[in-house]
């Protein structure tokens, strides 16, 4: 009979081996499922909340590495797909950032079987479903009751909106009495002129711009304060387990407070306005044609025909949130670069001059022909697309026509996870050349679909001539009285200054952009 110690050291070495055999076997198999692709062999899927939470490093590249690897992902740029199989959590899928590959997927979002997965959606599913995270008939459903509230009498009320707001914007701020202003985070004037826009032409709130800030410790918050304090939350929300807010933590009982607050308000809000809406239709009154009141004409509790009240406050949500987050942060980046770029930010002024009198507000035709400032604010949703990524689970096994690295059919089977990547895809070399500069004129006659940063296919924004209008509006008015320029440190260039600046992009909130802008602006004769 061996020693017991030798039969216990037997018994531990088989197990190891066995353990050891079994991990390979199983790691083996989802490299299989994605056919051998070469990729990233990394800890933690990208996509997980670990992979999410960890920094970025080579074992955990992360949701960061998109922006911060754009210049050598993908293999140098050599391959239009790669595969990311995880060693310990989340599943294998593919990432792309080709951008022919991303249209052969997303113009035919109906005529393969694909759908967006909803474990990626999650912050957005946080109220309820919504147009943005529906899938086949029901966001067909979504989209013929929305459609119609993107008008052009819609537009012509974003930009009718957007002046009267930098009108009160001048006021409240102390504009009009001085010649030189700078600001150290440009991006509060841009996010607040967002959400009011939103506000006002989505869903008839008229916020003043000088509205005195909320006390957010008060119980009676209003609603629009209670939003801010919960789209501030979200990633909290997403991550922390609901026992969580049991803990004796002050900040996350707050947290809390307001989410339910905010459940209440939401509801009570809808209600209210079905009685308004129910009460102007018995008077013969005008029909609102708000987005907000559009959604709730549309409520059914059976949600069959219409949305349910989930849906209803989902689409809510969404768009307030996804739509003033994406249109803000593309405004000041966009000003920063012209900031940076003077030669381009006179171009636009001319532009603006020559098509604008100047004691007139811009309208739809005059915006229209501001083809240089449009491409100035696309040049800079190319460089910080909001949405980083796109996601498919493919219900089918399919095929995609690849280019690099050699002209090829590439098999994606019954199953995967498609993940399309809009930095990756904005700055690929092979279709934009000298992708790190900012070029407005590559977007010179450029239509509608070739702006693919607004996504494509029949799920492509649905919000992005609002944004464009507003944003226009907004440039027009701005440029015309001042001159904007960088805020420069001590001893620091312009080059250096972009570097510190425009370098430092992230998700804020629930969309990519430029996390501060530091911005000097001075009175034009």
């Amino acid at each position: 009979m061996p020693p017991l110690g030798t039969s216990w050291f037997g018994v531990i070495a088989t197990t190891v081996c066995l353990s050891v055999a079994s991990y390979i076997h199983w790691y083996n198999s989802r490299l299989k499922s994605v056919n051998y692709m070469p990729g990233m062999r990394v800890l933690f899927s990208p996509i997980t909340i670990f992979g999410a939470a960890l920094p970025l490093t080579w074992w955990n590249p992360g949701m960061k590495w998109t922006w911060y690897w754009r210049k050598t992902g993908y293999m140098n740029r050599q391959r239009d797909m790669i595969s990311v199989v995880p060693f310990l959590a989340g599943r294998p899928f593919y990432y792309t950032g080709s951008l022919h590959v991303t249209k052969q997927i997303l113009l035919n979002d109906f005529k393969i079987q694909m759908e967006k997965p909803k474990s990626l959606g999650s912050a957005l599913l946080l109220w309820g479903d919504n147009l943005i995270t529906a899938n086949g008939e029901m966001w067909k459903r979504h989209r013929r009751l929305l459609n119609p509230a993107f008008s052009r009498e819609t537009y012509i009320m974003v930009i009718e909106e957007t002046a009267a707001l930098y009108r009160e914007l001048v006021s409240a701020e102390g504009w009009s009495t001085q010649t030189d202003l700078t600001f150290d985070h440009f991006n509060r004037i841009p996010q607040k002129l967002a959400y009011l826009v939103v506000a006002r032409c989505g869903f008839d709130v008229r916020t003043p711009w000088a509205e005195e800030e909320a006390n957010p410790d008060d119980p009676d918050t209003s609603l629009g304060d209670t939003l801010k304090i919960v789209c501030e939350s979200v990633i909290a929300r997403l991550l922390l387990p609901m026992w969580a807010y049991r803990l004796p933590i002050k900040s996350l009982h707050f947290i809390d407070s307001k989410w339910k607050s905010l459940e209440v308000q939401m509801n009570e809000f809808v209600l209210r306005r079905k009685e308004e809406l129910d009460v102007e239709t018995l008077d013969g009154g005008k029909q609102r044609k708000d987005l907000f009141s559009r959604l709730v004409g549309a409520l059914d509790h059976e949600a069959k025909v219409g949305l349910s009240m989930q849906e209803v406050i989902g689409n809510t949500f969404t768009f307030m949130f996804a739509g003033h987050e994406t249109t803000a942060h593309v405004m000041s980046a966009t000003l920063a670069f012209l900031a940076i770029h003077p030669e381009e930010q006179e171009k636009a002024v001319d532009e603006i001059r020559q098509n604008i009198p100047a004691d007139k507000d811009p309208t739809l035709d005059d915006l229209a022909k501001l083809t240089h400032t449009l491409a100035c604010f696309v040049e800079t949703l190319r460089i910080y697309p909001a949405g980083v990524i796109l996601s498919r689970d493919i219900l089918e096994d399919i095929t995609v026509e690849v280019e690099y690295p050699r002209k090829e059919t590439v098999a994606i089977p019954k199953g995967s996870l498609v993940i399309i990547d809009m930095v990756g895809v904005h700055h690929d070399p092979h279709v934009f050349p000298e992708p790190e500069k900012f070029n407005p004129s590559r977007w010179y006659g450029a239509s509608d679909h070739d702006m693919t940063m607004f996504g494509a296919g029949p799920r492509a924004c649905i919000g992005r001539k609002f944004s464009q209008l507003e944003a226009l509006t907004f440039f027009s008015l701005l440029l015309r009285d001042w001159k904007v320029d960088v805020l420069l440190q001590p001893n620091e260039t312009r080059a250096q200054y972009a570097e510190r600046v425009m370098e430092k992009a992230s998700m804020i909130g629930l969309a990519f952009g430029v996390e501060s802008v530091p911005l000097k602006l001075t009175k034009r004769a």
